[in-house]
């Protein structure tokens, strides 16, 4: 994952729609999706469409997995990485027993100190909105080898501070597409991708 990679989460969309939607992202830079399977068997075929439709264009996984069988049902369904909401070892040796790349939730030292003794290399921090600007910075002091990627209220008013304050990388949900979004929401969600991704490109 490239420094100040946007991940666009997809939640509640139902698939009909999630071709249009994908399109109006990646035609405007913004080619990571991360599928939530919040409503599974929604998350599920919205996977398989994007995995049938834009395989080679979209780096495609699934977020808010929280068990064996749904890594093994992403998976299958064409996900290339998973996300969890939060730390489970358990289920992150799972997730790299099956040579599939995983960016677990972490909210404390200790967290990531597991994670990093499991090799993982990039760890997502949620919820961003309910921490100090200053927290990623301090978890850096011990573990600065950890790319941090940010979860959990990023916005176009605060993005800018958490990549000065030390994220690498910005998974955004409704405020880049709304939950349950539609083929009438596609203007507003082209709007505000060139939004984040020019608020992103800046020094």
């Amino acid at each position: 994952m490239e420094k100040n990679t946007i991940i666009s989460i997809i939640r509640g969309v139902n698939p009909d729609h999630i071709i249009e939607i994908m399109k109006g992202l990646l035609e405007n830079g913004i080619s990571w999706a991360e599928v939530s399977l919040s409503e599974e068997q929604k998350g599920l075929e919205c996977i398989r469409r994007i995995s049938k439709s834009f395989s080679n264009q979209v780096s495609l996984g699934v977020g808010t997995v929280i068990n064996k069988r749904q890594v093994d049902a992403a998976i299958d369904a064409g996900a290339k990485y998973i996300i969890t909401p939060g730390w489970d070892r358990n289920l992150v040796e799972y997730v790299i027993s099956k040579d599939v790349e995983i960016f677990p939730g972490v909210f404390s030292p200790g967290e990531v100190m597991q994670a990093k003794a499991l090799g993982i290399k990039t760890v997502k921090v949620f919820p961003v909105n309910s921490l100090p600007m200053d927290y990623v910075k301090n978890l850096k002091g011990p573990f600065p080898s950890i790319n941090y990627m940010a979860v959990g209220g990023v916005t176009k008013n605060n993005i800018i501070s958490l990549k000065k304050a030390g994220y690498s990388s910005f998974a955004i949900g409704s405020e880049l597409v709304p939950r349950g979004a539609t083929k009438e929401n596609i203007e507003r969600i082209i709007e505000d991708t060139r939004e984040f991704k020019k608020l992103i490109d800046l020094e």
